[in-house]
């Protein structure tokens, strides 16, 4: 998804992001747990940081990243749901797990 997401030094951006709280547990009242995307990060990927797949066509790849991209395990956020700025794609269920793995 692509949302509002604070950076660390507490600006406000819009950036892909992965939705970590369950969708049985979303509602429109409640802050949605999320995951910063980033597309700026060294050669091997740091160890807070899981590469995502990508591929210049968008269209070739679940996530929709057209761009080398990373999560960032580190960089959590919440958001409400008009703070939401578009859909982009899905994780591969194996990230995901391992995602949340870290993120506990």
């Amino acid at each position: 998804m692509w949302a509002i997401v604070c950076d660390r030094r507490g600006f406000r951006k819009r950036r892909p992001a992965i939705v970590l709280t369950p969708s049985p547990d979303i509602s429109a009242s409640q802050p949605i747990a999320l995951m910063a995307i980033t597309t700026t990060f060294p050669e091997p990927c740091p160890q807070d940081c899981l590469e995502l797949p990508w591929n210049h066509d968008r269209r070739r790849v679940t996530t929709g990243l057209a761009r080398r991209s990373a999560a960032v395990v580190t960089w959590l956020d919440a958001v409400y749901e008009d703070e939401i700025d578009g859909l982009i794609g899905t994780v591969p269920s194996r990230i995901l797990q391992e995602i949340l793995k870290r993120t506990r």
